[in-house]
């Protein structure tokens, strides 16, 4: 066995250093050299080594070959050898939204949680001219309450954890409860940073999806995406306009963000539902709406079947005798004796599927939405779902002037969707709701339970995945026996296995 390391992610100042060394320049420095070494090795006997190797004295005929696998020849998992990173400043909470729809990418995101926020936002290009004054009144409105609720949050959650004052890291989460629940005061156009990594088939894509955005800022990043990556590797960053796109495949993008702006999905969605449904808001904000009628024994029978050489047949007629002996318990019971709370249940939990709709804050939405293996759609923010209110504001006496806040800032939202519907949310609070479809599997519940439904999680999304999980143990009582946040893994696995 020979393993050798071709090569890894470096700081773009070291790059620039190595361009600017009179005795390194004109060195080849892409990733397109990598991605295309590798494509070769399917057809081309030669170590890999010597392929990288060859590649990098040859450039442009790397950059040719690049094009002919990936685009011509379609072979587009070679463009993921090649890895791209981004720092992104000054962008808003919407703009983020849209870019981390896009779920084979990594994100790692300013937390709204741990850092005060300083009333910066950014100005959408839709609201220049007679909008402008509406729109800077909503947002001083909306900081002048941040500021003035996390003063009085913070002296709230003081005299709740007096005990929690003498340390500085505990201090640091007494401040952190004022934070996460003083931004509820605060819009989607509040300005972030983060740090994002994808490949160049992710990226490609991405781009092109962000090119056919409606909002303007969206549009802007995924131009400079292009700029920046295309002129490292252009061979591989290629095809990212929606308009090429249609010329050269004679069909729009059928990509699931884009397509909500496609008037012709939008059209026949909206023409069905006020012929035959209609729209309604009311109903409980977490159902559970969809799930395998067997889900515990698909997955006892997924169990058997990978752990022994039987069919799925002889698999499924065996843990059908486990559940109506009364054995399936202590089958799974033993099965889950080494299991921890820091690792994945195993995939066998993957056969069983649970579909719910939320109706959700924005600021459960910002942590929901991280977990990219489960599927997830969502409708546009909605006004008439009402808002969500952290309940130190209640206890406080907050709450009245938060209920104004989001009602001036829906008055907004609604003025504002006379110049531009699309961008009209930049006004809406993380208070604000709308509803998400959410599709996951038993071993994504558990990941979610893991996360969010432990002590630590913020208490939006904690709540919300305790009733998801309570309504999916309801349905596979056996499978889900060990989904609990790890507080409390430790304890509810001594109860169920013993020591």
């Amino acid at each position: 066995m020979e393993v050798k390391l071709a090569g890894y992610n470096i700081d773009s100042n070291i790059i620039e250093k190595v361009r600017a060394t009179e005795s390194l320049k004109g060195l080849p420095l892409t990733p397109e050299t990598v991605a295309v070494a590798y494509a070769r090795i399917s057809r081309d006997s030669s170590p890999v080594t010597e392929l990288r190797k060859k590649s990098l004295e040859d450039v442009e005929a790397a950059r040719k070959s690049a094009k002919s696998i990936v685009f011509e020849m379609n072979h587009q998992s070679v463009a993921e050898h090649a890895v791209f990173n981004f720092d992104i400043l000054d962008i808003s909470r919407l703009c983020i939204e849209s870019l981390e729809w896009h779920r084979l990418c990594s994100y790692t995101e300013k937390s709204q949680r741990y850092q005060e926020l300083v009333g910066d936002y950014v100005f959408p290009k839709e609201f220049e001219g007679e909008a402008r004054p509406l729109f800077e009144r909503t947002m001083k409105d909306q900081n002048d309450l941040y500021t003035k609720a996390f003063k009085v949050l913070l002296d709230y959650f003081k005299g709740k954890y007096p005990q929690m004052l003498e340390k500085k890291w505990d201090r640091r989460v007494v401040e952190g409860y004022a934070k996460e629940d003083a931004r509820y005061a605060v819009s989607l156009a509040t300005k972030a940073q983060l740090g994002f990594t994808a490949n160049a088939r992710n990226l490609e894509y991405l781009i092109r999806c962000m090119r056919g955005n409606p909002l303007e800022e969206v549009k802007t990043l995924g131009e400079k995406f292009f700029e920046l990556a295309g002129g490292v590797a252009p061979s591989l960053i290629l095809l990212t306009d929606p308009a090429e796109y249609m010329k050269e495949f004679g069909r729009p993008l059928n990509d699931d963000f884009f397509i909500k702006t496609h008037p012709n999905a939008s059209r026949l969605a909206s023409e069905t539902m006020e012929r035959h449904g209609g729209i309604s808001r009311e109903g409980d904000e977490v159902k559970l709406i969809g799930w395998n009628g067997q889900g515990d024994r698909a997955i006892l029978q997924a169990i058997l079947h990978s752990h022994t050489l039987a069919s799925a047949e002889a698999c499924n007629e065996a843990a059908e005798k486990l559940i109506r002996d009364g054995e399936a318990e202590g089958f799974i019971r033993e099965y889950l004796a080494y299991s921890n709370p820091w690792e994945s249940a195993t995939r066998e939990y993957e056969f069983a599927d649970f579909t719910f709709e939320v109706i959700l804050s924005s600021a459960c939405y910002g942590q929901m939405k991280r977990h990219r293996m489960s599927s997830q759609l969502v409708q546009e923010y909605d006004p008439g779902l009402g808002f969500t209110y952290p309940p130190s504001v209640i206890d406080t006496g907050l709450q009245k002037e938060f209920g104004e806040n989001y009602r001036q800032s829906s008055e907004a939202y609604y003025e504002l969707s006379k110049y531009n519907r699309a961008a009209a949310q930049y006004v809406l609070t993380n208070g604000h709701r709308r509803r998400m479809l959410i599709r996951a599997n038993a071993r994504e519940l558990h990941h979610i339970s893991r996360l969010r439904e432990d002590a630590h999680a913020q208490w939006d999304v904690r709540m919300v995945s305790g009733d998801m999980l309570s309504l999916a143990r309801e349905k596979c009582p056996l499978s889900l026996m060990l989904a609990w946040g790890k507080d409390r893994f430790p304890e509810m696995k001594k109860e169920l296995l013993g020591s």
